[in-house]
């Protein structure tokens, strides 16, 4: 009987210890589950992603054009610094004659030679050995300049060379107003001025800007005041090539020149990510193919989405000659860094249509948030209500 007895008391005592270990690993296994799989802290994080799309250049530029052109003569540099007032170009009309133009230089090459006798042939004439000296000097300093043997502002100098050399010629005119053969070469100059100005229409900037001469048919299609209204398909239409229409204002016109703003430009981007989801006013960091060490920052302005297509329109402030005669071009995009609360993926849940994650010291309370950005593993999101979660706020995962 007493061996009867003992052996269910050891029965018993295994009984108990094995179900109170089977608790404790059970215990244990809630608590590490609930640490490590179940739940997450929210911390603050930033976050950002890049995107290849293709990009499409718009300038603030204005174009002049023209009707009726012959010949064009250019006075600015290609891509050059023009002041507002300064020539940039002359425009020849349909009454251009060349043999005309050949006889004006004739006549100048004349005068020129006559002043050169009328010059040799007096001695003591002061203010004609001055006003001789001031010629020289500034053709001087113009050739050095040409050459890039100095620096300076060619245009000016080119003022202030005619205008000695225009005061020059008055004088001697006046002089020697009794020399006929000199006042006949004078004669024809004015004659020849005035029938050549009757087919010649000079150009001057309207502003401040870089002068250009290339043009690709867009200026007027893609303006920087229209970028709102612009769609994804006008966008698409120039990454294909496509000639914009015409109207018919503008046909059987000659494009002349451009005037472009020199600070400031735009890029239309195009991107078939249907994940992304760009925010007016964030900065964007964009590399055009072909510039691997230039690196611009952009400011979404708004974008659009048709379908698949993402149209983004953004601006940037720096410098436009890089891109002033460059239209299309494929770009590498990356979002800048944004700011938030940083969760796992797993960690959002749906909710009626809202997105929003789950507390758990807060008796398990469903926040609706906003989700800036994500990645494939994380997102960066923000309270839809100010204050509702905080950094160190453990929340559920799924």
């Amino acid at each position: 009987m007493r061996r009867r007895g003992r052996t269910r008391i050891a029965f018993r005592f295994y009984l108990l210890l094995f179900a109170a270990m089977c608790l404790l690993g059970y215990g244990v296994y809630i608590a590490v589950d609930s640490m490590v799989q179940r739940t997450t802290v929210i911390e603050s994080g930033n976050m950002g992603n890049q995107y290849t799309v293709d990009a499409v250049i718009v300038r603030d530029e204005k174009l002049t054009d023209a009707e009726g052109i012959t010949s064009i003569t250019y006075f600015a540099d290609e891509g050059g610094y023009v002041f507002e007032g300064n020539k940039i170009a002359a425009v020849y009309s349909s009454g251009y004659s060349q043999t005309d133009m050949n006889k004006l230089l004739s006549v100048r090459a004349q005068i020129k030679e006559k002043h050169k006798l009328l010059a040799n042939s007096v001695y003591g004439d002061t203010q004609l050995e001055q006003l001789e000296k001031a010629v020289m000097e500034f053709a001087r300093e113009f050739e050095l300049v040409v050459h890039g043997d100095a620096s300076g502002n060619l245009q000016n100098l080119e003022r202030q060379l005619q205008s000695a050399m225009d005061k020059r010629q008055n004088y001697l005119k006046t002089k020697y107003a009794t020399d006929q053969n000199l006042t006949s070469l004078y004669e024809n100059e004015a004659s020849l001025v005035k029938k050549i100005a009757n087919w010649t229409n000079n150009r001057v900037a309207s502003q401040d800007c870089i002068g250009s001469f290339y043009t690709d048919g867009y200026e007027n299609y893609l303006k920087a005041a229209d970028l709102e209204s612009t769609t994804p398909t006008q966008v698409l239409s120039v990454l294909a090539g496509q000639q914009p229409p015409m109207t018919s204002a503008q046909r059987g016109r000659v494009a002349v020149y451009r005037e472009v703003k020199p600070n400031g430009w735009y890029l239309l981007l195009i991107s078939h990510d249907a994940t992304w989801k760009p925010v007016d006013g964030q900065t964007l960091k964009v590399q055009l193919a072909g510039f691997e060490d230039h690196i611009v920052d952009g400011t979404v302005m708004s974008s659009t989405r048709t379908g698949n297509d993402l149209l983004i329109r953004l601006k940037v402030n720096g410098d436009v000659r890089p891109v002033l005669n460059i239209r299309t071009s494929q770009a590498l995009v990356g979002e800048e860094y944004v700011s938030g609360y940083k969760v796992p993926l797993n960690a959002l849940r749906d909710q009626g249509g809202q997105v929003g994650v789950v507390l758990t010291d807060r008796g398990g309370i469903f926040v609706p948030v906003e989700v800036v950005t994500q990645n494939n593993e994380f997102a960066i999101i923000l309270p839809m209500a100010v204050g509702a979660l905080g950094e160190g706020q453990k929340i559920r995962v799924f």
